[in-house]
């Protein structure tokens, strides 16, 4: 596109809509689409680690801690990476060309996650680089180049709003204040349709989902940018940085006595201003440490400990509901159960006749289960046989090892959906297998005549086909019968359901969305709260309002304590009111900090180090981010979880105790400090 098609920056700042550049709704919709992308990702991302392979929507299989630990490594680099990209776009790319990259990045990212799906085929326990390298690489690639596009994207498209705007043009701070509502709106709406889908559906298209809004946030940008925004954001040629430097030499300067090229020393005040930020920047990283449990803690919490049902009088009328959830999931186990024993009975088929062909002496400790003696056994046989020999045993042990692998898998698989349809627990053991094979025998024989009959008709439209294509033909007969008799279970149980009764359950995903739209809500209440209090000579300082986010973040975990210990009594179906209070305490706590804190460093850093303590600013949070996940790790993992205090009947109550005291501790040694600090900001200097 030629530049006679872009506007000017004139032209750009007078097009104007609700008192503001048009161009700051188109950022605000492209902000608000990566948002949902990025937000609607990260609601599903540790729900999907740990979901196990043999749920109906199956995940990746991790424990919690592993989860949370990817969780913390992901975040740190999210918040880490906007320093190089802003880095890279500063000095090669520009705004315009990184935020195009970044979005790209970032919708390719969600795709990969996406196409994980395609991968999992061959894992049997969990998703591992050695069970299923495609689909963990896959993920772990998607969720870089995630990290990787915000770096780009984040930084430089807050810098063209503000570009929009002559320096001293009093609309930047309502500008930056509607484009904070863009970055809300798409979180607020992320976890109800990505989420939503990613749950009740399929965890792959809620990552989909996601894809999509990235996709729409740059068409929406790339059509809107040459009309509304011109140049804003393109990088300068060098001939108009060299036409700018000539104008500014020929620009006539008072004459002034020639003063020393040395950059000048940091004064006494400036040095006390740098270490006001430097100290608070070192408490926000308890604050958000605690507060990114929203991805990790509280997410887990919501999903396995919390009462997520609503009447049908509400229910019915809310999109994202299944009715009557838990006794339908217990009659669609119960008919797993009968579909998974069809593979365990072909498994356990195929393992006994490999088996057979085994010493006697190795069969006897593979059939009781003596997996500690079984190495010895196979090293003392290899030594007694001769080269020929070694091969045939080694393959038939190959085949064993393979067979029992399937086995197993599938006789796990049969064992869960029989635990969730409320009958007793299958033993993992061979004798079981032969009894497990009686149970689906019927539901095999049915299934299998009605694939002869199909095939029957098939084979006359493919009288020329080999062998290899008439088995394939087969093999998906098969499947599309058994599909066909899951949906028809399915569809009957559901008119079986009475309206009247039905009870209904909300996605997980949804307690997301509680943060941002009480930022929404209560942002502009603080604002007319710290206006009236500075106009009475009330403000508190800004290390007093670090220490009230700090002590708010506290109390909003106080709620979660009693929550872990209301999960127990309940046998994990705590009141839903426990996290909507701790989400909206944690909300007014990061009010008081985050805005204030960002306004701090903007306003105390020296002009020469301006961009160094933003960055500072922001690594805290990169350092958060990874903490957050290795709290949960190291102290908040199911049976794994730190006891101390209430004990191990109190569930996580102790993990929380720990999340409620840290900010506490944190927020009275600045309530302490403040004073001091005050001091140094030097404000009225």
């Amino acid at each position: 596109m030629s530049n006679k098609q872009f506007a000017s920056l004139e032209e750009v700042r007078k097009k104007e809509f609700l008192g503001h550049p048009v161009g700051l709704w188109a950022l605000f919709t492209t902000e608000m689409w990566e948002r949902f992308c990025y937000y609607g990702m990260r609601a599903l991302l540790v729900l999907y680690l740990i979901s196990t392979l043999t749920d109906s929507n199956p995940g990746f299989g991790w424990s919690e801690k592993d989860a949370s630990e990817l969780y913390g490594w992901f975040t740190g680099l999210v918040y880490l990476f906007p320093l190089l990209g802003g880095f890279i776009a500063d000095r090669f790319l520009g705004q315009h060309r990184s935020v195009l990259l970044g979005g790209i990045l970032m919708a390719v990212g969600e795709f990969c996650l996406f196409y994980t799906e395609f991968f999992r085929q061959s894992a049997h326990t969990m998703i591992t680089p050695e069970s299923a390298p495609g689909a963990f690489w896959c993920f772990i690639g998607g969720l870089f180049l995630i990290t990787l596009g915000n770096g780009f994207f984040k930084p430089c498209i807050s810098v063209m709003v503000g570009e929009l705007y002559e320096k001293n043009d009093p609309r930047r701070d309502d500008a930056f204040t509607i484009f904070y509502m863009g970055i809300n709106v798409g979180a607020f709406l992320a976890p109800f349709i990505a989420g939503s889908i990613g749950e009740k559906i399929s965890w792959h298209w809620g990552f989909l989902t996601a894809c999509v809004g990235m996709l729409f946030g740059i068409t929406t940008y790339s059509l809107l940018r040459p009309k509304y925004l011109g140049h804003i954001g393109m990088k300068k040629t060098k001939a108009e940085i060299a036409e700018e430097e000539s104008a500014k030499a020929a620009e006539p300067s008072p004459q002034t006595p020639q003063v020393s090229t040395a950059k000048p020393r940091l004064t006494k005040v400036e040095i006390d201003r740098i270490a006001v930020i430097l100290t608070l920047t070192f408490f926000c990283i308890a604050f958000w440490s605690v507060f990114e449990q929203a991805g990790t803690s509280l997410n887990i919490f919501a999903k396995k400990e919390t009462n997520r049902q609503v009447p049908a009088a509400v229910g019915q009328h809310l999109p994202g509901f299944l009715a009557n959830q838990d006794e339908l999931d217990a009659k669609i186990a119960m008919n797993e159960l009968r579909s998974d024993l069809l593979p365990l009975m072909e498994s356990v088929d195929a393992f006994e006749d490999d088996v057979q062909n085994l010493p006697e002496e190795l069969r006897t400790l593979i059939f009781s289960q003596k997996f500690d003696e079984i190495e010895t056994k196979i090293d003392e046989l290899k030594g007694q046989l001769v080269e020929e020999e070694k091969a045939e045993f080694e393959e038939a042990l190959a085949n064993v090892m393979e067979s029992y692998e399937q086995a197993a898998f599938s006789f796990r698989k049969a064992n869960e959906a029989k635990k969730k349809a409320g009958f007793e627990e299958l033993a993992l053991s061979v004798s079981d297998f032969n009894s497990a094979y009686e149970i689906g025998k019927v539901e095999r024989e049915e299934i299998l005549k009605e694939v002869e009959k199909r095939f029957e008709e098939k084979i006359k439209e493919l009288a020329d086909a080999d062998e290899e294509t008439l088995a394939a033909v087969k093999e998906g007969l098969e499947k599309d019968v058994l599909k066909e008799r899951q949906n028809q279970f399915l569809d009957q149980e559901k008119k079986n359901i009475d309206e009247k009764t039905a009870i209904y359950t909300f996605p997980t995903t949804w307690y997301q969305s509680v943060n941002p739209l009480a930022v929404v809500i209560f942002a502009p209440l603080f604002n007319l709260l710290w206006g009236f209090l500075r106009r009475r000579g009330l403000e508190p300082s800004t290390p007093v309002k670090f220490g009230i986010g700090l002590t708010l973040l506290s109390i909003a975990f106080m709620f979660m304590i009693t929550g872990a210990l209301n999960s127990v009594k309940t046998n994990g179906n705590a009141g839903a009111y426990w996290l909507l209070c701790t989400y909206l305490f944690c909300t007014w706590g990061e009010l008081c900090l985050s805005p204030v804190g960002l306004s701090m460093v903007s306003r105390l850093a020296p002009a020469r180090f301006a961009s160094l303590l933003m960055g500072v600013w922001f690594l805290s949070s990169a350092i958060a981010g990874y903490l957050s996940g290795k709290l949960v790790a190291v102290l908040g993992s199911g049976s794994d979880a730190v006891s101390f205090c209430f004990g191990k009947q109190g569930g996580l109550a102790d993990f929380f105790l720990i999340l409620t005291l840290a900010p506490l501790i944190a927020g009275i040694i600045v309530f302490i400090l403040s004073p001091k600090l005050r001091k140094m900001m030097h404000e009225g200097e």
